[in-house]
């Protein structure tokens, strides 16, 4: 089945998905506790703070701030050009305090909210993303899936679990299922012969599948479950088990699949190959 509960598609629905989601931010940092803004989190490199000021430096970016005239390549997390992009909007704000960032992020965030509420024709109007120009559902899908993955980092640093379900927790999941037959067929080069079921057990929860089918010479995801007739010879079949938690944890590749509780039946090399691969972000 999809995922359930489904992502909003309709543009009001995916501002307020969006807005969820940085509120959810926004309120994290304001209840946290003296000392909070240093803690590491899963994030290679990145603090507390440092979650929060790329969520506002993100926000800035598509405000038009130009890129901050920093050095970032004394960074070791930082291994290509977008991540030295999206670092530079972090390394101008390492210095404030993290209310202050939290100041700068609420308050683009009101204002992104006006320019939605007041322009009628934003939904078909283009943007510049983070990967070139789209259009602003896109836009805002991408947002929303980049600002949840940081919401669950600075939940899991500041032992503050939730936000596992609703809208942005739906856009992301729908994002791991979107990618799963190129992570399966392509990344994780699972042979022919063999299908590969992702079931979500919540609190967002849905089921997905591929199996791999030589064609043209070449080994191509087909999706299952997609209510069509489909007819094809029997495979091997291997289901991965794991909750919302997991599979964000896994699409954000911010932790191993050793360290995480996913249950697996049926080829254990498959599972392992499709687990080290299911990070699509970044």
């Amino acid at each position: 089945m999809p995922v359930h509960p489904p992502p909003p598609t309709d543009p009001a629905g995916l501002v307020d998905a969006w807005a969820r989601t940085v509120r959810n931010v926004v309120d994290l940092g304001r209840t946290a506790r003296p000392g909070d803004a240093e803690k590491p989190t899963d994030c290679p490199g990145w603090t507390v703070l440092d979650q929060v000021a790329h969520v506002a430096g993100a926000e800035a970016m598509t405000d038009g701030e130009p890129r901050p005239e920093v050095d970032v390549s004394h960074h070791a997390h930082v291994r290509h050009e977008f991540g030295a992009l999206m670092e530079s909007y972090v390394e101008a704000r390492r210095g404030r305090s993290l209310e202050e960032v939290l100041d700068e992020l609420e308050e683009r965030l009101e204002a992104r909210l006006a320019f939605h509420a007041a322009d009628t024709g934003w939904e078909s109007a283009p943007v510049r993303g983070p990967f070139g120009p789209t259009t602003w559902p896109d836009f805002l899908r991408v947002r929303t899936f980049d600002v949840w993955v940081h919401e669950q980092d600075l939940r899991e640093a500041l032992g503050r679990p939730g936000g596992l379900e609703g809208a942005a927790a739906s856009i992301a999941m729908t994002s791991l299922f979107d990618a799963l037959p190129r992570i399966v067929a392509k990344d994780s080069e699972v042979p022919p012969g063999h299908a590969v079921v992702l079931e979500l057990t919540g609190p967002t929860v849905g089921r997905a599948g591929v199996r791999v089918e030589e064609r043209e010479g070449r080994a191509r995801g087909i999706p299952l479950f997609t209510g069509e007739p489909d007819e094809h010879p029997d495979v091997v079949a291997t289901t991965l088990t794991m909750s919302t938690q997991v599979a964000g944890r896994l699409l954000a590749g911010r932790r191993p699949p050793e360290e995480l509780h996913v249950v697996v039946h049926g080829d254990e090399e498959v599972a392992a190959r499709v687990l080290a691969s299911l990070a699509i972000t970044p």
